[in-house]
């Protein structure tokens, strides 16, 4: 589960890069190795057509309460290639010769519509689904009405797949994603499947695609770990199973082959489950005892911001001093909340919060503890609450402060039958460092493992944070920050992997200074505490002496982008690196009308301002 004020890249697509020739520079993990690429798409095709990049993305609207159930589209004014779209479904389209510009129309329209893009491609993909509209200041709509997407796409030299797509397969949106390669040499990549929407606090499920061509095609999604019909949920909101963190057990081990998936349902309490045929098919799930730190009764799920001593949940006239206050210490103060004695004495008491790396384990390969099987994890304090889905003017702070967490590890060395805790850093003063969120480990040459994290990154340092362990995860090093390794503002998932001559491989956003407005004007005001990135310009690192520093980058994708999982394995002989991804299209333009019609006051000595969440 992602817990941030912006869960929020819209229309998220997970992405497949594969590469070869990873020791190359220029080349570094996804170009050139001689890929025999396979496979052409044909107009109207339902599957991604391999070896694309995203080149330029548009959104059209259906007339008023239109296009809820097709479209028809054909390239320039050759309707001999016109193909129909339905509904809740994305659409691959290889036309003929390249093309900047198509016609459509909407099921319910007269009038042919054309959109253009800014340049010609013969690859473009096409989604159809439904949004109210809400007009223009002068037409007021107001309807569910037919949403389009357009994409164009360019040709790769490398090899590429999009495994999931929003607004399909019964889901609004799929995000966290793991990828694991076998030994079988199948491709899995789990990610959650959310529904009604993309919020982390809707109805998930743990999901995976299995490819066996190397990522060229996927079957189905299937659930890999559905949640009983009784089973308790918490905080009276819908089940959420996620946070993968899977694992393939290594020849000469307890259960050699098996594929373990560690989880988390709710966040809550950890749950397994196992596939013992290349993940064909998994077993029931069963909750993993004693790795845990909560309260039998639950957790606290009115816990706020003035558990920190802010009262400053909801958006209302009383609260706007200690809002003010609020702000000034995130932007001014720049106090680390780890190192200060009035935050960092609330990091105790039963656990609320509980996560899982993401995107994986790790199975050590060499040293005293071979074969021991080390889960990255983390805890926090507040669970976060679902602001502006629900609750009048109550505001997402406590979700970024859900991010205030501290690391540990689950440990086995019976093949995933029996687990423990391992390093868990906890309370004021226990050698924590900068804390550690989300994270994932790596065994180094020496047989140390690095364990590469994301930070809080709000009014504190917007760096990774690393630490070491050379006992086979029973202690680390406190935490430190990664100068190379940047984090946008609240911080984002990455993921890290080692090969055996020694290099580190690094997957992460590397945010842009935003010009918006307020990132503007956080610093004309100088809030030097807080530096309002996002997430993009997804990027691949590498370091050659074992994560003390990374030399060298290389620039995947300069979209939005967020969540990934990276893989190193070798074929052929060849070292490989794959990569997947969030992958989310800019938002549409939205006009003034439509921006104001989504704020609500809520009059009554303006107590709250209401938010009506929405997706572009």
């Amino acid at each position: 589960m992602e817990r941030s004020a912006a869960t929020a890249s819209p229309r998220p697509s997970l992405p497949l890069l594969l590469g070869a020739s990873v020791a190359s520079s220029a080349a570094l993990v996804l170009f050139g190795g001689g890929w025999l690429l396979g496979g052409r798409a044909i107009v109207g095709t339902s599957g991604s057509p391999p070896n694309l990049a995203r080149s330029t993305t548009s959104y059209d609207w259906c007339d008023c309460g239109q296009g809820l159930a097709s479209l028809d589209v054909w390239p320039e004014d050759d309707e001999s290639q016109r193909v129909t779209v339905q509904a809740a479904s994305v659409r691959w389209l290889e036309w003929k010769t390249p093309v900047s510009k198509v016609h459509w129309v909407c099921n319910g329209m007269s009038d042919v519509q054309r959109t253009l893009m800014d340049q010609a491609t013969k690859v473009w993909s096409v989604q159809l689904y439904g949004e109210e509209k809400y007009g223009s200041i002068f037409s007021k709509c107001k309807k569910q009405t037919g949403r389009v997407r357009w994409n164009s796409w360019d040709s790769t030299s490398y090899k590429t797949s999009v495994p999931y797509t929003s607004d399909s397969e019964g889901y609004a949106c799929f995000k966290i994603p793991s990828l694991l390669r076998t030994d079988r040499g199948s491709l899995l990549a789990f990610a959650e499947a959310r529904t009604p929407n993309c919020s982390d606090f809707a109805r998930t499920d743990l999901v995976v695609k299995r490819s066996t061509d190397g990522g060229l095609s996927w079957s189905n999604a299937s659930r890999v770990a559905p949640p009983e019909a009784h089973a308790p949920t918490v905080c009276g909101g819908p089940a959420v199973v996620g946070n993968a963190a899977p694992v393939q057990l290594a020849r000469g081990s307890h259960h050699a082959g098996r594929i373990l998936v560690p989880h988390t349902r709710n966040n809550f309490a950890i749950w397994s489950v196992h596939s013992d045929d290349d993940g064909l098919s998994w077993s029931s799930p069963r909750e993993l005892q004693n790795v845990v730190r909560t309260d039998p009764k639950g957790p606290d799920c009115q816990r706020n911001m003035s558990y920190f001593g802010f009262d400053i949940d909801k958006l209302d006239i009383h609260n706007i001093p200690a809002i003010v206050k609020f702000v000034y210490e995130l932007g001014w103060a720049r106090e680390d909340p780890y190192r200060s004695d009035r935050w960092a004495s609330k990091l105790k008491g039963p656990w609320q919060f509980v996560g899982l790396g993401p995107p994986g384990s790790v199975q050590l390969a060499t040293g005293p503890f071979k074969n021991r099987i080390v889960v990255p994890a983390y805890h926090s304090y507040m669970r976060g609450l679902d602001g502006g889905n629900g609750s009048p003017g109550q505001l997402p702070i406590s979700q970024l402060y859900n991010n205030f967490a501290l690391g540990h590890v689950m440990l086995s060395d019976d093949g995933g039958d029996t687990w423990r805790l391992g390093w868990t850093s906890e309370g004021a003063n226990s050698g924590f460092g900068e804390g550690a969120d989300e994270g994932q480990i790596a065994q180094l040459a020496n047989g140390s493992l690095l364990l590469n994290a994301r930070s809080l990154a709000t009014g504190s340092p917007q760096y990774r944070v690393q630490a070491r362990s050379d006992d086979g995860g029973a202690s680390f090093t406190e935490s430190r920050f990664v100068s190379e390794l940047p984090e946008p503002f609240n911080g984002c998932q990455g993921s890290i992997v080692s090969d055996p001559k020694g290099k580190v491989f690094f997957a992460h956003p590397d945010p842009k200074i935003d010009s918006a407005l307020l990132p503007e004007l956080a610093r004309l005001l100088r809030a030097g505490g807080v530096n309002l990135t996002g997430r993009d310009h997804m990027t691949l690192w590498t370091s050659v002496d074992a994560g003390a520093t990374y030399s060298h980058k290389t620039l995947v994708d300069s979209g939005v982008t967020g969540y990934s999982s990276l893989q190193h394995y070798a074929v052929g002989g060849v070292d490989t690196l794959g990569l997947l991804y969030e992958q989310a299209d800019p938002c549409p333009n939205q006009d003034l009308n439509s921006i104001l019609s989504r704020l609500r006051l809520r009059w009554g000595g303006m107590r709250h301002l209401t938010v009506r969440p929405g997706r572009p």
